[in-house]
């Protein structure tokens, strides 16, 4: 039975087997350090260091990760961090990337800055003793998006980088097309200092695109000469994802130029405003995946008015038949969008070989060293980790999919009574089994109620000049029906005696609609003067559903009716597809058995009404996915230091293999916020493992 299927972690019950190969670290180093920021946009980190913009002082600031304590690089006055003057209000930052023979990052000499509708870069040199801006280029056109190739390994050659520019072209000057992407060489520090800026190369085009479209996003990649780009077109509706790659100069862009791949459709021709790769990821005694095989893009909310069907992560398999296919999980299947706990992404990184901490259901908290690790701040405040080499979210709980059925009182306290199998929870269409399959079953709360007051009908005024007459608007009591129940009360007193609804009947001309009561339904004398009447529910449907925010569901749960809550997968079990005919060169196929798609909807439903059921007695009912995704939240409470740690912004991790941090920018607190991987605990507010730089 799907329900009863063990949960599948992938490679995360593989590496907890290998466990023993990795030690267990202290959750963090002590660290220090103040530099005073003010406009903490971006981060990026190159060569152990974390550049941080402050923006509101036209300035980069650097925190040494070699130091200990760690502490922010100081100016040559010690008493001082230094500052990296560069262009007014950097807002963004990127470094040269490449990967060697193994797929290994190639750190190289630069970072580099921009700033939102500037036509400027400034160049900085990232080494210890070069910590400063070497240059700074003066583009045709406001710079959108960059993104920079390090030299070759060894070779002593140029770093290059590529920008996307707006049309350059002037209002009096020859159209020369729309906007571009240009390629500058930049020889390396000492040569870029002594030269004068005559003798920097001149930049050229290498890619030109459709009219009204601009670039959004960019990212290296592995192969030569190969880079991605995230476009939008000016209504910002539409846009497309490219894989690009630099065949040399183009004389104008009067034509758009033609793209290695393009790549939309895997990210479900949703535009995407952010890009980010990786080196190789190596996976115990699985193939190897190479480096930049997949390009993770956060889907752009804007382009649809924040739904649901254009958010969250995604990634394309540019390895794929054809290249650029949406790429599959660990299961076999397409993979599923990442979403966020709430909120919007606001970041993205991807970390090689990341130790982390795992608490287990038994309590217990093996090493784990994850092959690639998402990291993903949002706009709520939580930071979501993934495993983005299964491409999915964590499974951190070996329970399957489950509901829990309590009944209590009218005070929420429990009634010794057998009457919780009388309630099923299934997505058995015909209610005769109960059948949950994982990953497609929402976390929910619901209250059954008795005999519960219909929302809108309660503590309705009574006419006592016409005692039998009791109306209401039809708009609130469009689920009442004969056979419910009309309750009499006052302030302190409820009548003793139900009065049961005969009918329901429009009032002519008004937009009220009355309850009558029988002609031989007396009202008792000790319950005339009550001003107040409430109708609850009877007849053969006498329970109410609620959902745990108290907003009403419906009437309609028991004996052969039931409450449907649509479902659909979000997350792939391991065996959710499978290799139907044992050839690699085919993909595997959806599992129907055992997971039906689309998933059916989950019902709820009574059988039938306990015997001793009392007027507001009431399920309980607790529906548990089985599934624990990867969240935390900055414990903001006083005494952590982390009060202003609200909004993050990017993060960023070493790619070298040896990251135990991240380091996220948070606009909100004008710092950055060190989260140590093997301090942390799933699902709660941290701060030991927590440190901020401001």
């Amino acid at each position: 039975m799907p329900g009863d299927l063990p949960v599948k972690r992938g490679t995360l019950a593989l590496l907890l087997v290998s466990a023993g190969l990795t030690g267990s670290c202290s959750s963090t180093d002590v660290t220090t350090g103040f530099a005073g920021l003010s406009g903490t946009f971006d981060v990026t980190l190159a060569n152990n260091f974390v550049f941080v913009t402050s923006s509101d002082r036209d300035e980069l600031r650097v925190l040494d990760l070699a130091s200990n304590p760690r502490t922010f690089v100081p100016a040559p006055n010690p008493l001082e961090a230094l500052s990296i003057p560069v262009l007014d209000r950097p807002d963004a930052l990127t470094r040269d990337v490449a990967y060697n023979a193994e797929g290994n990052d190639v750190p190289g000499p630069y970072i580099y800055a921009r700033s939102s509708g500037s036509s400027e870069v400034s160049v900085v040199a990232s080494a210890r003793d070069q910590l400063r801006q070497v240059a700074r280029l003066q583009a045709a056109s406001i710079v959108t998006a960059f993104a920079a190739r390090s030299p070759a390994e060894g070779s002593g050659g140029p770093s290059t980088l590529y920008y996307a520019i707006q049309d350059p072209d002037g209002i009096f000057s020859a159209d020369t097309g729309g906007a571009r992407v240009m390629r500058q060489e930049l020889p390396g520090p000492d040569a870029l200092q002594a030269a004068e800026p005559a003798a920097i190369p001149e930049p050229v085009t290498v890619f030109c695109l459709q009219p009204g479209e601009s670039i959004l996003a960019m990212t290296m990649l592995a192969g030569q000469g190969q880079f991605a780009v995230a476009t939008r077109q000016a209504s910002g509706r539409s846009g497309r994802t490219l894989l690009v790659t630099d065949l040399g100069p183009v004389a104008d862009c009067l034509q758009p130029s033609a793209p290695t791949h393009d790549l939309s459709e895997g990210f479900g021709n949703v535009p995407v405003r952010l890009l980010v790769s990786h080196p190789r990821i190596v996976i115990p005694n699985v193939e190897a995946i190479n480096a930049g095989r997949y390009i993770f893009g956060i889907r752009d909310e804007a382009s649809c008015s924040a739904a649901r069907e254009c958010s969250g992560v995604l990634a394309v398999d540019t390895e794929s038949s054809p290249p650029g296919q949406t790429a599959r999980d660990l299961s076999g299947a397409p993979m599923l969008p990442i979403f966020p706990a709430g909120g919007l992404p606001t970041g993205l990184a991807l970390v090689p070989d990341a130790p982390l901490r795992i608490v287990l259901d038994d309590g217990s908290t093996p090493p784990l060293t994850v092959p690639l690790l998402g990291v993903m701040p949002s706009s709520n405040g939580y930071i979501s980790l993934f495993s983005a080499s299964d491409l999915r979210q964590f499974d951190l709980s070996g329970a399957s999919a489950r509901s829990s059925v309590a009944l209590l009182d009218s005070n929420e306290q429990p009634v010794v009574i057998e009457t919780a199998d009388l309630v099923t929870v299934t997505q058995d269409q015909t209610l005769q089994s109960t059948v949950l399959y994982e990953g497609s079953v929402p976390n929910g709360f619901y209250r059954i109620i008795y005999q519960g007051a219909l929302p809108g009908l309660s503590g309705l005024p009574r006419d006592l000049s016409t005692p039998r007459l009791f109306e209401a608007e039809a708009s609130a009591a469009a689920s009442a029906r004969a056979g419910d129940i009309i309750v009499l009360e006052g302030p302190d007193v409820l009548c003793a005696v139900d009065l049961p609804i005969a009918s329901v009947e429009p009032v002519a001309g008004t937009t009220r609609v009355r309850f009558a009561i029988a002609d031989s339904q007396e009202i008792p004398t000790d319950c005339a003067s009550l001003t107040r009447f409430t109708v609850r529910v009877g007849g053969d449907q006498p329970f109410v559903l609620f959902n745990e925010a108290g907003t009403f569901l419906s009437r309609d749960v028991t004996g052969a009716s039931s409450y449907s809550i649509p479902t659909e997968y979000f997350f792939h079990a391991d065996t959710f597809y499978f290799d139907d005919d044992s050839n690699p060169q085919t993909p595997p196929v959806p599992n129907l058995s055992k997971f039906p798609q689309p998933p059916p909807p989950l019902r709820i439903r009574v059988a039938a009404v306990g015997r001793e059921v009392r007027r507001g007695d009431r399920y309980a009912v607790t529906v548990i996915s089985g599934i624990r995704n990867y969240i935390f939240t900055p414990d903001s409470t006083a005494g952590t230091g982390l009060a202003f740690y609200t909004l993050p912004g990017p993060v960023v991790a070493a790619q070298d293999r040896s990251a135990k941090m991240a380091y996220i920018a948070y606009p909100s607190a004008d710092g950055i916020l060190q989260v140590g991987f093997e301090g942390l605990t799933d699902n709660r507010a941290q701060s030991l493992a927590l440190v901020p730089f401001e």
